[in-house]
């Protein structure tokens, strides 16, 4: 697999925070709540949410239910996917 420069600036993101990487490997299984994340990942929900929304930003999850006050659920976007697979 050939990668080119923002795609692998992309990996370097993901792969300079635990949490991060961590995040987009348990999205790996299905959408998520934020709070289900932090709980599984044992990290507090706000900082949860506060890297789903940097994490949005850099197109690499998306919030597929975003009406929804409380209980959003979250995916990886294609861009996620490719980066996971690349990590593993």
């Amino acid at each position: 697999m050939t990668a080119d420069g923002d795609f692998l600036e992309l990996v370097a993101y993901v792969k300079a925070s635990n949490h991060r990487k961590n995040i987009i490997e348990y999205l790996n299984y299905g959408l998520k709540t934020p709070k289900e994340i932090g709980v599984a990942l044992n990290v507090r929900t706000n900082h949860i949410s506060n890297l789903l929304a940097d994490l949005r930003k850099h197109d690499l999850v998306v919030c597929s239910t975003p009406n929804v006050r409380k209980g959003r659920l979250y995916e990886l976007t294609e861009n996620g996917i490719k980066v996971l697979e690349y990590l593993e």
